[in-house]
């Protein structure tokens, strides 16, 4: 991705989400490809693939991968002609003309290619930034998409919703979702039998595994259904795998879009088995790795599929001490019974990076005063338990599932044996900003000052599951207020890298004044220098 790099995340972003249909193949990075389509299509085609042709060029049957939109007979012969056996077409059809789905599924298939699936995707991906792309003919797991929609709030919103969902069906239905994105392979000839440079089936390939990952083996072959959500180019892809008659999903893979991406999936993979080998009867709420699907440089991670719906969607005050009570006993229950550790042991390790990358990232914005008076109150932890750390153990990642138990998704940012109480600050500050609506007003700070005052909604609830949390691992109170100066260094850096991508460089000190993180580790030096 060289040729991005010294662009702003905005424009690397677009174009990278352009391409996201080339996770439904089986090869998302083609060594060669032709592109038929022109603009942003044809510039993310380029993006994608380490040669690119011109349309206009004499093929000669050795690309990996042809691109067309609205293609018709002639486009679809030549790009028949321009692929290698096994290689790939991607088209997308945005026409009624085209006869729906049967039509277009018809015109590929006569000009002899096979294995084609159908898609939805939406938004439309000419137009913004797509969401998720659906198998229209997987009846099933499109059923499943539409039950595991997050609900929405309020009954006039839910009256929407349920027509939205009616829409939906009947557009599906009568086949005339648009655009309807197709993807199918030139067939191998009998010459050559396995192309040795033809990539694995991704679906075959799950398939042939399911037995191996305790599944029942299947016949007829198995639907995906993608989800490329996120803001930011690095967020993951997310596959959905059932086999045919499913009614949902069996596996979810984890694909990175960039390689940037790699080590955080690496990470996850480490931790969820290290966890998995400490609890080998499983531990509640937390995907079980199954597997790797690898493909050069884009190696996805299978996992369990855990449901539920995302707990700031059913978030109410009426449920607000029951749900931060409950998230607490989840974190107290990973933590386990540690035992506390000299702090010669991570000091090193887990603080000292975070407080030299806080003052080299905000120096131009830091009041010298304050920082010395934040590692002052650093240096005041003493000798503490180690437990896992989930550092990504928020509102939108923690799960209610059918049992109202949790599920906690997204590992990638975990560390094995980080320091407690982090994640709880974390989550419970989060709560506090849904609950007080600071996630639309951007009031942030007043927020979480509230959150600091025992004597609020918010703050009482939190005291009191940081009270639990203390006791249940035999913390003493004053750790807390250190411990809350540390969780905002730690995640200010991961702000300080996305506003870093955004400027394509050195973020402006105005930019690096509005950082929320910057702003509520003032906020603790301010107000929460005394024991909750």
């Amino acid at each position: 991705m060289s040729d991005v790099d010294t662009q702003t995340e905005k424009t690397r972003n677009r174009l990278l989400r352009r391409a996201d249909w080339r996770f439904l193949l089986p090869d998302p990075s083609p060594a060669k490809s032709i592109c038929y389509a022109a603009g942003l299509l044809r510039s993310a085609v380029a993006l994608i693939s380490r040669d690119i042709v011109s349309a206009k060029a004499n093929a000669v049957g050795d690309c990996d991968l042809a691109v067309a939109v609205n293609p018709d007979e002639a486009t679809l012969q030549a790009a028949w002609a321009a692929l290698r056996p096994g290689g790939s077409l991607y088209t997308e059809w945005y026409s009624l003309r085209s006869g729906g789905l049967n039509g277009v599924r018809q015109r590929v298939e006569t000009t002899g290619f096979a294995d084609a699936a159908c898609y939805w995707p939406w938004p439309w991906p000419d137009r913004a930034l797509t969401q998720f792309w659906l198998p229209l003919e997987a009846p099933n797991l499109l059923e499943y998409f539409l039950r595991s929609r997050a609900p929405v709030r309020g009954p006039g919103q839910g009256l929407i919703y349920r027509m939205r969902r009616a829409v939906f069906q009947l557009v599906v239905r009568l086949g005339l979702a648009f655009p309807i994105c197709v993807t199918a392979r030139k067939p191998l000839s009998a010459s050559n039998g396995r192309d040795s440079n033809r990539s694995p089936d991704r679906l075959a390939y799950l398939q042939a595994h399911w037995s191996q990952w305790g599944f029942d083996r299947t016949s007829g072959r198995s639907s995906l259904l993608l989800l490329t959500g996120g803001q930011r180019s690095i967020n993951k892809v997310i596959a959905l795998i059932a086999a045919a008659g499913d009614n949902q999903p069996r596996v979810v893979v984890k694909l990175p879009r960039v390689l940037e991406s790699m080590p955080a999936l690496e990470r996850e993979a480490t931790v969820l088995r290290t966890l998995q080998a400490q609890h080998p009867n499983g531990l509640s709420g937390v995907p079980r790795i199954v597997g790797t699907w690898g493909c050069d440089n884009f190696a996805g991670l299978v996992e369990t599929v855990l449901r539920g719906q995302p707990l700031y969607t059913q978030l109410r005050r009426s449920n607000y001490r029951e749900l931060a009570l409950k998230a607490t006993d989840w974190l107290i229950e990973l933590a386990g019974v540690p035992r506390p550790q000299p702090r010669a042991e991570w000091w090193d390790r887990l603080v000292q990076p975070r407080l030299e990358e806080f003052e080299a990232s905000f120096n131009v914005v830091i009041d010298h005063n304050r920082w010395q008076q934040s590692r002052a109150f650093l240096n005041t932890l003493d000798d503490l338990p180690l437990v896992c750390e989930q550092r990504d153990y928020a509102p939108w990642n923690v799960l209610i599932d059918h049992d109202a138990a949790l599920v906690v998704l997204d590992w990638e940012s975990a560390e094995l044996q980080g320091l407690p109480a982090i994640d709880l600050i974390y989550f419970l500050t989060y709560l506090a900003f849904f609950i007080d609506g600071a996630m639309e007003s951007k009031r942030f700070r007043e927020a979480y000052r509230a959150m600091l005052n025992p004597q609020t909604f918010t703050g009482r609830i939190a005291a009191e599951c940081q009270q639990r949390y203390i006791h249940r691992l035999g913390l003493a109170a004053r750790v807390l207020h250190p411990l809350r100066l540390l969780t905002w260094l730690i995640h200010s850096q991961s702000e300080y890298e996305r506003l870093s991508a955004d400027a394509a460089g050195q973020p402006t000190a105005e930019a690096l004044r509005q950082s929320l993180f910057v702003g509520l580790w003032e906020e603790e030096l301010l107000g929460g220098s005394g024991e909750s």
